[in-house]
């Protein structure tokens, strides 16, 4: 919701008062009135949800009428007040004027002691939406957006106060100092004392808003408030390993992660309950979470810290948050990894490690008129299929009981974010060591999608050359495929030009030609290394040579995963399954597979050194 401005009463969000206080001595003119009208924290308003507003860009200048019912009509009126912020509070004061018919009714109801709440009308003129779970310092707290989300008023007008019989948040209290024997006997003292009692307060809890707010509310005194202060400020005392409560493999998870330092993946992942509960566990140590897992299954806890390492890995929760832990970190790491041939290369999904065959999209034949009654005709694949099968790719990941002693767990985060980078590594490689191989002379001149010789350097003319032999790509029967160029594939030492080609307005033009740029974004730029890597491919990279290829769908390749998992797995192995080890070991496998399928859907170019 953004954020909006009005200046109708009945549009602003209207909030139940943590307090009113009404003294209506018989005698007087004008009784007063004091409210604590909003406490600092979230509420729940109609039409709008959880609401906060931030006090300090609450505009609450100049004298703010007193309604009845938020209704503005003039028998509605009860008066006027003056609002200020206090300690993260809005208080307004004032009096009652007690001419109006709504006057009479109040005062009535006061004295008979009835339990009235205030509402406050406010105008928002800029508001803030908080995800689940975000965070805000306001008000001299810092309050935590509910499961619903969280609107935020930044700024906002007071625009009037209203008593009503029933406020829109039934967890306010109200408490009016006005009982029926201390109005008939004036409002001075009971008005001074309760005075005095809200100003004790406000002075003990400078620092404690929260306290203030239920001091003020449930009608304390100074000595209980000041006890109050006390308790709070004691030092809590450290976290001592000799309980453990019970905690979720989920719980157990986050708790991990923040001890690795790995809140980001975390937050990323999990719920933010989850997230909030692992925060309240106070962890000190990875002993603790040990212990935890232990307590979770029932297990009896091992005095001795390596027997309970021990204890803690064989049960299900802990195994479970560290594997789990891990996978997000690895898959974060994985797919932030840069994968060029997803911009070119086809995904399959095939259910086992047999060769498993696809027809290429561009196979002689069309369809063909039906005469009425006729029978259609059958269409051959001939030579137009491809093949290829998957491989399993892994390495076992562990972690030493005597990290957890030692509450050393950094080399198991950046361990598991590494095997992510090299999972995805290594399907890199072997899609470009496919690419390179050029299997049965995939790119070639008699495939026409294959360029030599001096003009075969990448510039101009030659990236014009390239579209125009991809766009002239017809079947064995003169149909035209229809294929459209979509991604130039570079090694690094091409890419300025590369980029010059693409992405410049103007290109210098010979005399007498139109200028500008005809191949401006005319297809997508893609930079791979692995093209000019000739340490690994030997001489099969190259400074010089670039490719052009169709759209995915066009399936120049294709990269093939077990059950469509484009993401490695990680098993748990099990405590001491390496017997040369004493440490806990996860399995990360992959499981995939790479080939060239269509020539024509693709270009090589060859270049020149």
């Amino acid at each position: 919701m953004n954020g909006t401005s009005t200046n109708c009463v009945s549009e602003a969000i209207m909030l139940t008062a943590a307090k009113v206080e009404i003294a209506a001595g018989q005698g007087a003119k004008q009784p007063a009135v004091n409210i604590v009208a909003y406490t600092g924290g979230v509420m729940r308003v109609g039409g709008w949800g959880d609401i906060a507003i931030n006090l300090s860009g609450l505009d609450c200048g100049g004298p703010i009428p007193l309604l009845v019912d938020h209704d503005p009509g003039l028998d509605n009126v009860l008066g006027k007040g003056e609002a200020k912020v206090q300690i993260g509070q809005l208080h307004v004061a004032g009096n009652i004027v007690g001419s109006t018919a709504a006057a009479k009714k109040v005062l009535d109801l006061a004295r008979d002691g009835f339990p009235l709440q205030a509402s406050v009308g406010v105008a928002p003129e800029e508001t803030t939406r908080l995800a689940p779970g975000e965070k805000i310092e306001i008000n001299g707290r810092t309050v935590v957006a509910p499961k619903a989300g969280l609107t935020v008023v930044a700024k906002g007008k007071l625009r009037e106060v209203s008593v009503v019989t029933l406020g829109c948040d039934s967890r306010t209290s109200v408490a009016i100092a006005a009982s029926k024997g201390a109005i008939d006997g004036g409002e001075d003292d009971v008005l001074a004392a309760e005075r005095m009692r809200v100003s004790a307060i406000m002075k003990l809890t400078t620092k404690n808003p929260e306290i203030a707010a239920k001091a003020v509310s449930e009608g304390w005194d100074a000595t209980k408030t000041e006890l109050e202060v006390l308790r709070a400020s004691r030092p809590k005392p450290p976290f001592v390993s000799t309980y453990a409560p019970v905690a979720s493999a989920e719980v157990i998870e986050a708790a991990f992660a923040f001890r690795m330092g790995l809140g980001r993946v975390a937050e990323k992942h999990l719920k933010p309950e989850v997230l909030e509960q692992a925060h309240r566990l106070g962890i000190t140590h990875a002993l603790d979470l040990c212990r935890m897992a232990l307590v979770a299954e029932g297990m009896d806890v091992p005095h001795n810290r390596e027997a309970m390492v021990k204890a803690a890995l064989s049960t299900m929760s802990l195994p479970t948050a560290l594997g789990d832990l891990a996978n997000k970190n690895l898959l974060d790491a994985y797919t932030e990894a840069p994968a060029t041939w997803r911009s070119f290369a086809a995904i399959r999904s095939v259910a086992d490690f047999k060769t498993n065959t696809t027809i290429r999209p561009s196979f002689t034949g069309g369809l063909e008129q039906v005469a009425p009654g006729g029978e259609l005709k059958h269409g051959t694949v001939k030579e137009w299929t491809a093949s290829y099968k998957i491989d399993t790719y892994g390495k076992l990941l562990g972690i030493d009981r005597r990290d957890l002693i030692n509450d050393d767990l950094g080399v198991f985060a950046e361990a598991s974010a590494a095997m992510g980078k090299a999972a995805m590594r290594k399907l890199n490689d072997l899609v470009f060591s496919v690419l390179l191989a050029n299997a049965n002379n995939f790119f070639s001149a008699g495939n026409g999608n294959y360029i030599s010789g001096v003009d075969s350097a990448l510039n101009f003319e030659s990236l014009a050359n390239a579209i125009k032999a991809m766009l002239g790509q017809k079947d064995e029967e003169g149909n035209d495929l229809d294929l459209r160029p979509a991604v130039l594939l570079v090694p690094p030492a091409l890419e300025t030009l590369a980029r010059a080609l693409l992405e410049s307005e103007y290109i210098q033009a010979a005399v007498n030609l139109p200028t500008g740029n005809s191949l401006r974004n005319v297809v997508k730029l893609e930079v791979e290394p692995r093209l000019a890597n000739t340490t690994k491919f030997g001489n099969l990279a190259s400074n010089a040579h670039w490719y052009l290829f169709a759209p995915p769908a066009a399936t120049v390749m294709v990269v093939a995963f077990l059950n469509g998992q484009q993401n490695p797995t990680i098993e748990y192995q099990g405590l001491e399954a390496n017997i040369n080890t004493l440490a806990a070991h996860w399995r990360v496998y992959h499981d995939f597979g790479s080939a060239l399928v269509d020539p024509r859907a693709g270009v090589r170019s060859k270049g020149t050194a």
